[in-house]
This record gives C-alpha cells, structure tokens and sequence, in this order.
C-alpha cells in the first residue's frame, strides 16, 4: 500500500514539474492601451492573504505539537 502511494506521489510531483516547464505564451494579461489608472483596492487583497498565511502556520504549529 504504501509502495503505490509512494509511486503515485512521485508521479504526480514529476507532473507538475513538467506541467510548469512548458513554454507556453501568457495569454492572460492584454497590453496595455495608453494611460494606466489603477482600480480596485489592493490592500483588501493583501490583507486577505496575510490572514490565510497566518491561518495556514496556525494550523501547522498546531498539528506539529500533537
């Protein structure tokens, strides 16, 4: 059992790595037309990440002591 979980995790580690080596065009950003103004509000973002990185060590610290 552990043989085949071991296999699969190798796997699909070496999936991914050969996933992100593709050379391949960003399709997802379009140039830019003339004058740049800035939208939305980004602190929102930051903040909301900062909050799910300190939930993810929270919970790592935690399972660690168990």
């Amino acid at each position: 059992m552990r043989r085949s979980i071991r296999r699969f995790a190798i796997m699909a580690t070496a999936l991914t790595l050969a996933l992100g080596t593709v050379d391949r065009p960003a399709l997802a950003q379009e140039e830019a037309a003339g004058e740049e103004k800035s939208e939305g509000r980004p602190w929102d973002g930051y903040f909301a990440t900062g909050l799910f990185a300190g939930l993810a060590l929270f919970l790592v610290g935690k399972s660690a002591r168990r």
